[in-house]
């Protein structure tokens, strides 16, 4: 059984739709990170488990839990981040370029302060990346999680850039799209991460 040819004659290279093999690649992207993630989270129960098993020191050791202050407050801005660009996604539909481009500045603001409040965060850590395998954890974590909102702020100024320029039309929007699911993924991510570091470690 074969299937029909698809014309392809009348598509563009920024063709915005789910055709376009990017939109597909920013969700392998995500399927990926978010497996690395999740490696992350299991060796973080995996040495839980281990260190109760062999009686060593608590986990964490010595009872030394993150202060959660600065990751409550990233939180909520990594929410405001993914707001706007679900807003500025709903502007661009509509045609309205200047009311996408002040929902980027909002949400590159948000996101740049994301990263001043992770690395007063790490300034705050009562302990160093080298003290132990829970430090190590905490610090990877963290940084891991940075990377992917410094990436996510600078690719949306550029994007934000290009929409200033007039650049979009309706079959220019897929970096508006990729970049918007971005950031639900980065947002997204930072939840059980905030968890299971954060607040596990309390509640048990």
């Amino acid at each position: 059984m074969t299937s029909e040819p698809v014309d392809v004659s009348t598509w563009t290279r920024l063709h915005a739709d789910k055709k376009h093999p990017f939109w597909w690649g920013i969700l392998c992207l995500i399927v990926i990170e978010t497996t690395v993630v999740f490696g992350f989270l299991l060796s973080f129960f995996y040495l839980w488990i281990v260190n109760l098993a062999e009686g060593r020191v608590g986990w964490p050791p010595g009872d030394a839990a993150p202060p959660a202050l600065y990751p409550g407050i990233n939180t909520g801005l990594l929410i405001i981040c993914s707001l706007a660009m679900w807003y500025g996604g709903i502007a661009m539909e509509r045609d309205r370029n200047w009311h996408f481009v002040w929902t980027v500045v909002v949400c590159c603001v948000a996101g740049g302060l994301v990263a001043w409040f992770r690395w007063l965060q790490f300034e705050a850590l009562p302990f160093a990346w080298t003290d132990t395998a829970y430090a190590a954890l905490v610090w990877t974590l963290a940084g891991f999680h940075l990377m992917h909102v410094t990436s996510a702020v600078l690719g949306t100024a550029v994007i934000g850039w290009f929409a200033a320029k007039g650049f979009y039309t309706e079959q220019r929007r897929l970096g508006v799209q990729v970049d918007t699911i971005y950031w639900y993924f980065v947002s997204a991510i930072w939840v059980p991460i905030y968890t299971v570091l954060y607040w596990i470690p309390r509640w048990a």
